[in-house]
C-alpha cells in the first residue's frame, strides 16, 4: 500500500494565518489535501504538525470515511524546515509497513487525486522518488517516496541541511514533465492545466488562485 503524507508543520507566516484552516467548499485546506489522498492511496494518511504546535484532524475528519486512517504526528525538532517534516513522515508510513507514500503540502487547493495516482504509479525500482517538474521547479512536496528514504533524510539533517530538494538531489529520481502526467487520460479530463501544483502562501497567492479575497 502506499501511504500519503500531509506536510502541515509550517509557519504561515507569509499567509498571516494558519493555511491549514483555510476554507475551501465547505472544508478545510486541511480537509481538502486529506480527502483528495484518501480517494488516491491505500494506506494510512499522516498528517505532520509542527514539534512545538497544536495540529489535529479537521473537525469536518468526525464524520469523513478515511477518518480511522488519518493521524497526525509531530516533528521531534521544532522549526527545522521542510526536511524535517518529509523525514517525520517518512518514518512514520515506514512504520506502518509501507514502502511508499506520496508527499503534500498542505496549501494545494486544486490537488486533485488523478495527479496524485499518476505520479504514484512512476515510483518504480529503480526509482526512489517520482517528482513532478512544473513550470521549470521541481515539486517535492507534490512527489512520490519510497519510504526508505527516511534514513537518508535523517543523515541531510544532521549535516545541517533543511530542504526537502535536497533529499531529491542525493537520490534516483524520476523526473515527470507536464507532458508527462497529462499523458494520462485522468489527468488530462480532471486536471489539464496541472492546478494541483500550485500552492498558496500569501494572502495575495490565494485571491488569484482561488478567486477569493483575503483569507
Amino acid at each position: 500500500m502506499t501511504a500519503g503524507i500531509v506536510l502541515a508543520g509550517g509557519r504561515s507566516r507569509r499567509m498571516g494565518t494558519d493555511k491549514a484552516a483555510l476554507r475551501r467548499d465547505g472544508t478545510t485546506l486541511l480537509g481538502h489535501v486529506l480527502g483528495v489522498l484518501a480517494a488516491a492511496v491505500d494506506g494510512p494518511l499522516l498528517v505532520v504538525g509542527a514539534a512545538d504546535g497544536v495540529r489535529a484532524l479537521p473537525p469536518e475528519a468526525a464524520g469523513a470515511p478515511w477518518r480511522d486512517r488519518a493521524r497526525v504526528v509531530h516533528d521531534p525538532v521544532a522549526d527545522d524546515g521542510p526536511l524535517r517534516g518529509l523525514a517525520t513522515g517518512l518514518h512514520a508510513a515506514a512504520g506502518d509497513g509501507e514502502t511508499a507514500a506520496f508527499a503534500a503540502a498542505v496549501d494545494l487547493p486544486h490537488l486533485h487525486p488523478a495527479v496524485v495516482r499518476a505520479v504514484v504509479a512512476r515510483l518504480v525500482l529503480p526509482a526512489e522518488i517520482a517528482l513532478p517538474v512544473l513550470d521549470g521547479h521541481r515539486q517535492p512536496l507534490l512527489a512520490a517516496y519510497a519510504t526508505g528514504l527516511a534514513a537518508r533524510a535523517d543523515d541531510l539533517l544532521a549535516r545541517g541541511e533543511r530542504r526537502t530538494g535536497a533529499l531529491a538531489a542525493a537520490s534516483r529520481v524520476v523526473e515527470l514533465s507536464p507532458e508527462a502526467l497529462l499523458a494520462d487520460p485522468d489527468v488530462a479530463a480532471h486536471d489539464p492545466d496541472l492546478a494541483s501544483g500550485r500552492g498558496v502562501n500569501t494572502p495575495a497567492d490565494w485571491t488569484r488562485i482561488t478567486g477569493r479575497g483575503h483569507p
